[in-house]
């Protein structure tokens, strides 16, 4: 194609989260800073984000850590990605909550802890 034709919002977001669970720590950096920019850009539909909070809501393990990260790489350019009631919810009981504690997956544990930083602070 043209580069005018985008794939479906399923297939940007599971092939975000392939590459992301595959990277190591240095290339996420370079990962989150694609992102960040593609963001900025408007250059990744929405509807992509909504899929990886849909794959993180029904998902466990690696495949639900690696959609957090992509979601807060995202989020990095725009906090509103993350920033709503039911998504913090969603980060807290999928990423914080009892399963994670029980299956001692720490992967998400650190995937949601660092989604949850990409909300700005309240100035008090």
């Amino acid at each position: 194609s043209a580069g005018t034709d985008l794939l479906a919002p399923s297939i940007i977001a599971e092939n975000l989260i392939a590459l992301v669970g595959q990277s190591t720590v240095s290339e996420r950096a370079s990962i989150e800073e694609a992102i960040s920019r593609l963001v900025k850009q408007d250059s990744i539909p929405s509807d992509v984000f909504m899929k990886l909070w849909s794959i993180a809501s029904k998902s466990s393990g690696d495949v639900r850590a690696s959609a957090f990260l992509v979601l807060s790489m995202g989020a990095s350019a725009d906090p509103t990605i993350i920033d709503s009631a039911s998504r913090l919810r969603l980060l807290t009981d999928a990423g914080l909550g009892d399963e994670v504690e029980d299956r001692r997956d720490w992967n998400t544990v650190r995937s949601a802890a660092y989604a949850l930083q990409q909300i700005p602070r309240a100035e008090v």
